[in-house]
C-alpha cells in the first residue's frame, strides 16, 4: 500500500510539473521588442530599430504594430527572412469614443537563430513630425523666434527611452532621403500622445511691410513680419504663429524662400486703416487683332494712418492663350516673379495712391477683373 501511494504521489507530482509548464510555455507567446532609436521624417513616418537577444526571444514570435512596413532583421551581417505574418485585430475600451474602435498588431515568425543580438528595424507611418515657428512681438524693434518640433504620436505601442532623431526633408527623392537632422536624446513616446520640443531661440530685429494680392482673396492689406532666418534650416513651407501680448496676431504658412540668413515674411493680421479700390474697363477693337482686348486697369490705395507705409502691391501678370499679351506700364514692376507683378509703393500718412497700368490679350474674361469693370 506504501509503495501504491507513493506512486500515486510521484505521478500526481509528474503531472502537476507537466501542466506548470505548458502554462508558463503559453504566458508570453510572442514579444513585444524594445526600440533603441526611433528616426522620424518631416516628410512622413518613422524607422524604428533596436536589438534582442535570441535567448529571450527562444521560439516566439515578434509583436509589431498593425501599420509596420518594411521589416528589416539581421544578424551579424546576414539578412533573415522572417515569415509568418499574422494580423490580430483587437478591439479597444468601449469606453473609449475615438471612430476607430479597433487596434490590432502583426505576428512575425523567425528561423532558428545563431548566437549574437538579432538587430530589427522597421518603418512606422503613424508618428510624424513637422518643423513649426512661433514669433512673439517683444517690442516695436524686436521679435523672439522659437523653432519648435512638433511630433505626432498615432502609433498604438509605446516607445520608452528611445533616441529620437529627426530627419527635415524639403525635397524628396526615390533615391536618395536627405535632410537636416536634429537629435533630440532619449525620452518616451506614449501612443495618440503629441509632444512639442524647442529646437532653439532667438531674439532679432524686425520690420513691418503691407501686402495686397489683388487677385487672390479679399481686398484685404496684410500685415507681414519680416525678419532675417537665424536658424540653421530653410523655413520654407513652415506652419508659422505671430503673438502679441500673448494673443496670436494671425497663423500661416511661410510661402517664401527662407534659407538661413534670407528674409521670412510672417503674416501678422489685417491693416484696416489702409483702404483699397479698383476699377478695370475692358474695350474691344474693331479690326481683327491677334489681341483685340484691351484691359486697363487702376488701383487706388488710401493710407488712413498717421504714418508712413510701405505696401506690396501683387497682381496676377495674364499670359493669354494663343497669343502672349503685351504690356504697357506708366509705373514698371519692382519685380515679375512667377508670372505675378509686384510694385513697392510708399504710402505717405493720409494720401491715396493710384497705380495705373493697360495690357492687350486674346482673352476678355480674367479672374480678378470680373465685377469690378465700373470700379469696386
Amino acid at each position: 500500500m506504501v509503495k501504491a501511494r507513493q506512486l500515486c504521489l510521484v505521478s500526481f507530482f509528474l503531472l502537476a510539473s507537466a501542466t506548470c509548464a505548458d502554462q508558463q510555455e503559453t504566458v508570453a507567446p510572442d514579444m513585444v521588442p524594445v526600440a533603441k532609436s526611433i528616426t522620424i521624417y518631416s516628410a512622413g513616418g518613422s524607422v524604428i530599430s533596436g536589438a534582442i537577444d535570441p535567448a529571450a526571444l527562444r521560439a516566439r514570435r515578434l509583436r509589431l504594430p498593425a501599420s509596420v512596413e518594411a521589416i528589416n532583421l539581421s544578424q551579424g551581417d546576414q539578412s533573415l527572412k522572417w515569415f509568418t505574418v499574422q494580423a490580430i485585430e483587437t478591439k479597444k475600451d468601449a469606453s473609449d469614443t475615438k471612430k476607430d474602435a479597433t487596434e490590432g498588431y502583426k505576428l512575425i515568425g523567425l528561423p532558428s537563430l545563431n548566437p549574437g543580438p538579432l538587430k530589427f528595424n522597421y518603418a512606422l507611418p503613424d508618428i510624424t513630425w513637422t518643423l513649426q515657428l512661433k514669433a512673439e512681438i517683444v517690442d516695436p524693434k524686436s521679435v523672439s523666434l522659437q523653432l519648435l518640433a512638433a511630433v505626432n504620436m498615432n502609433a498604438s505601442e509605446p516607445y520608452r527611452k528611445c533616441d529620437v532623431t529627426l530627419v527635415l526633408n524639403n525635397s524628396l527623392s526615390v533615391e536618395k532621403l536627405s535632410g537636416f537632422t536634429f537629435a533630440l536624446g532619449s525620452f518616451d513616446l506614449y501612443p495618440h500622445r503629441n509632444i512639442t520640443y524647442s529646437l532653439g531661440n532667438k531674439v532679432m530685429e524686425y520690420s513691418s511691410i503691407r501686402e495686397w494680392n489683388a487677385y487672390a482673396g479679399k481686398d484685404e492689406v496684410h500685415v507681414l513680419l519680416q525678419v532675417k532666418n537665424p536658424f540653421s534650416v530653410p523655413l520654407n513651407q513652415t506652419s508659422s504663429s505671430v503673438e502679441a501680448n500673448r494673443i496670436i496676431v494671425e497663423s500661416g504658412t511661410i510661402s517664401n524662400d527662407s534659407r538661413p540668413g534670407e528674409l521670412v515674411s510672417l503674416p501678422a493680421g489685417i491693416d484696416d486703416t489702409i483702404s483699397t479700390f479698383r476699377s478695370v474697363k475692358i474695350t474691344e477693337a474693331t479690326d481683327k487683332s491677334a489681341l483685340p482686348f484691351n484691359h486697363r486697369i487702376s488701383y487706388d490705395i488710401t493710407n488712413r494712418s498717421a504714418q508712413e507705409k510701405t505696401l506690396r502691391l501683387v497682381t496676377y501678370r495674364v499670359l493669354g492663350q494663343e497669343h502672349r499679351s503685351v504690356y504697357h506700364f506708366k509705373q514698371p514692376p519692382d519685380a515679375t516673379p512667377e508670372n505675378t507683378l509686384v510694385w513697392m509703393l510708399k504710402l505717405e500718412p493720409g494720401s491715396t495712391h493710384t497705380l495705373e497700368y493697360d495690357y492687350d490679350a486674346d482673352i476678355k474674361d480674367v479672374e480678378g477683373e470680373n465685377g469690378f469693370e465700373q470700379g469696386g
